[in-house]
């Protein structure tokens, strides 16, 4: 009986053992990181994309500037002397030729006087010397001194007139006084030159502007201006003209001095110094096929642009025919694709190879 049992265990084991290796292996499950990685092989490239568009890349030109007058003048006076009367304020309106200063005219006159008498004096000898001339009584040395004393007297009596109206200081322009010297004071001495006051002409204005050699050409002579003037209410907007071109550039800077004019939309608010913005617009700017400057791809020495087609960027050689700021004017070498009729892609560029597909955000 026990050889028996013995058996019987033997067997079973054997069965069992059987059973086991009879059994199918588990199919593996597929890891969440290899499907997130298999996905993200294959997965399209995010760009963004502009249209392309037929447009002036130098529509026009902006600048700033401080507004001046088309006409200013400096008040000097032209003769030394001790200040009788002050006749201007600062920011009174002046009308040309009004006095501003008076000097004390009491010595001048004196001196105008005098040499008034001594011409009287010396045409009366020179009448005289001349009847003794013709009659032979003296040399025409003589006569010929006569002559030269008159003529001396003469100049001298052209300048005392010309001091004696000079004690009066007047201004050349109509206009708004700008400059007042703080040291005038009546019955002080002032020296001949010194610098009394500025008069601007605050009706008619001019903005001088400095440009560069790519902006130069986008000027001409008689262009219509648009100026904005900033103020603490708003901004006061006028137009105006391009009025000059300098020939030559500054040889300090390499800039071109244009000078724009326009009447002063509010004279009372408006002044000179104020900065204000000038924009002039080019009528005849050229017409090109113009993208973003982002949207230029250079690789081997060659400028492409990526186009899209669909869901694909396909890269399409370009030759560049003028850039300005943000914006470059080109042309596509491939006959048979009209880049008017497309957008290109303008980033993630370094990642996108011709044929990509392409998900536009």
């Amino acid at each position: 009986m026990r050889r028996i049992r013995t058996a019987l265990s033997a067997a079973l084991i054997i069965m069992m053992m059987v059973l086991i290796s009879c059994t199918p292996a588990a199919e593996e499950t597929e890891s969440p990181a290899d499907t997130v990685s298999a996905a993200t092989d294959y997965a399209p490239l995010v760009s963004a994309a502009v249209q392309v568009v037929r447009a002036p890349l130098r529509e026009e030109f902006v600048g700033n500037g401080t507004i001046a007058g088309q006409q200013e003048a400096v008040l000097r006076t032209r003769i030394g002397g001790v200040i009788a009367s002050i006749d201007f304020q600062l920011g009174q309106a002046l009308e040309q030729g009004q006095v501003v200063m008076t000097l004390d005219d009491r010595i001048v006159s004196l001196t105008l006087s005098q040499l008034e008498q001594q011409f009287e004096t010396a045409v009366k000898n020179l009448e005289s010397s001349t009847r003794l001339y013709d009659r032979g009584s003296i040399s025409l040395s003589q006569l010929n001194q006569e002559r030269a004393a008159l003529d001396g007297l003469e100049a001298q009596l052209s300048a005392a007139r010309d001091n004696l109206e000079n004690t009066k200081i007047s201004t050349p322009i109509s206009g708004s006084v700008a400059q007042r010297s703080p040291s005038l004071i009546i019955g002080d001495q002032i020296q001949a030159g010194a610098q009394i006051g500025r008069v601007v002409d605050l009706e008619h204005l001019r903005i001088q502007l400095s440009v560069g050699q790519s902006e130069l050409f986008l000027l001409s002579v008689g262009d219509a201006a648009v100026i904005d003037i900033p103020t603490p209410t708003g901004t006061l907007t006028t137009n105006g003209v391009v009025s000059a071109i300098s020939a030559g550039s500054d040889e300090r800077t390499g800039s071109w001095a244009v000078l724009v004019d326009f009447n002063n939309p509010r004279p009372k608010v408006v002044r000179a110094g104020l900065s204000a913005k000038v924009t002039v617009k080019d009528a005849d700017a050229a017409i090109y096929t113009v993208i973003p400057n982002a949207a230029l791809v250079n690789r081997d020495g060659k400028q492409y642009v990526f186009i899209v087609e669909g869901t694909t960027a396909k890269m399409t050689a370009v030759t560049v025919l003028d850039q300005y700021g943000d914006l470059t004017a080109v042309a596509g070498l491939d006959p048979t694709i009209e880049l008017l009729d497309h957008t290109v892609l303008v980033s993630g560029l370094t990642r996108i190879k011709d044929g990509d597909e392409t998900v536009i955000k």
